[in-house]
């Protein structure tokens, strides 16, 4: 049973990362979240019994005699997280997997949260042996917009919940033996609060797609990058409301393809970026692409 809950958990995952991703447009998504720029979506972790993401703006408090789980992969290509996994101290009834997938990378074009469940939904349709439980349904849990889904199968019970924060789609993948269990632990989001509790908090920058053009770009460092032809690399910048990088992020690259990057973009300067007609800090992503034969 144990091998079981664990390769259930994965299948979600994988199903979520290659099927249901979100991709907005150039539109300027607002956020109220409140997160230090300098931190990635990957830098949570479990401390005193709790999860905290500072980039998310995100604390879970785990259910009594929780602890982590097995660590998950690096980010996929796409952007896609597996954040934190989640388990029982004692017998393996029950997984909770945290994940998020960047909407700038996912390989889907959908206008919203809601499609998105859908799209999950049919999915998870055509996989034998999986059933609907629950039809997807809007909802709130602890002050934040969120979509849910229940379904099951090969004995075991499961609710997906997912949210959108930061331009990314966070997910809360539950699964359990029992019906009873299951619900014990949808009631434990309702816990879910800031990382930034009792601490100063700096806005995080809004998000707008497709920034990293021609027109905006001022000065441009060409990385040292060698490669596949045609291999992209997805990276996600912070530009300054001067037009200077405040921090790069590259999701998914080698570790001498990554100081490249870095080393270059952080040279990167653009045309300050305006919001309501006022310079403006924004988070904004592009897809480097090495063109050079790999030596």
């Amino acid at each position: 049973m144990r091998s079981t809950l664990i390769l259930s958990v994965c299948c979600v995952a994988c199903i979520v990362a290659g099927g249901v991703g979100v991709r907005y447009g150039a539109e300027v998504l607002s956020l109220g979240a409140v997160m230090p720029a300098v931190a990635d979506p990957q830098d949570g972790s479990v401390a005193d019994g709790v999860y905290r993401n500072t980039y998310f703006d995100l604390s879970y408090p785990l259910p009594a005699g929780w602890t982590e789980g097995v660590a998950g992969p690096d980010p996929s290509a796409t952007g896609y997280y597996v954040l934190q996994s989640l388990v029982p101290k004692g017998e393996l009834s029950a997984t909770i997997l945290i994940a998020a997938e960047d909407m700038f990378f996912a390989s889907e074009q959908s206008p919203s949260l809601a499609v998105m469940t859908d799209t999950f939904r049919h999915a998870i349709s055509q996989v034998d042996g999986m059933s609907i439980d629950a039809e997807p349904t809007a909802l709130e849990v602890a002050g934040r917009a969120m979509q849910r889904i229940d379904f099951s199968g090969a004995g075991l019970h499961r609710s997906l919940l997912a949210t959108e924060i930061r331009c990314h789609l966070v997910t809360f993948t539950l699964t359990a033996r029992e019906p009873e269990t299951l619900a014990s632990l949808r009631l434990s989001l309702n816990r879910l609060a800031t990382a930034a509790q009792g601490r100063a908090a700096v806005s995080a920058p809004p998000c707008v797609r497709d920034y990293v053009v021609a027109d905006n770009l001022v000065e441009r460092i060409e990385p040292d990058v060698a490669g596949a032809t045609f291999e992209s690399i997805p990276v996600r910048l912070v530009v300054g409301a001067d037009g200077a990088i405040k921090h790069v992020h590259v999701i998914r690259a080698s570790p001498s393809r990554r100081k490249a990057l870095e080393t270059a973009l952080r040279q990167w300067r653009f045309k300050p970026p305006r919001i309501d007609g006022r310079p403006t800090d924004i988070e904004t992503g592009l897809l480097f692409k090495s063109a050079v034969a790999a030596r």
